[in-house]
């Protein structure tokens, strides 16, 4: 990829990896899984940066809450 990065990112592959993973090895019927505070955080900020960075290239929609 030549020039500057379209989206930085907080979370390192070894937090998405151990998010997968935890993820992984929770049961299907289960409505909590525990995880890595930091992972997280950092995913969540992804996201919102994911989502501002689409929003400015008119390419989401956000669902609204039910």
């Amino acid at each position: 990829m030549s020039g500057r990065p379209l989206l930085q990112l907080y979370t390192t592959f070894a937090e998405f990896e151990a998010l997968h993973e935890r993820h992984d090895r929770t049961r299907s019927t289960s409505k909590t899984v525990t995880v890595d505070r930091q992972a997280l955080v950092h995913i969540l900020m992804d996201h919102a940066r994911m989502l501002e960075a689409l929003r400015k290239a008119g390419r989401v929609d956000v669902a609204e809450p039910h």
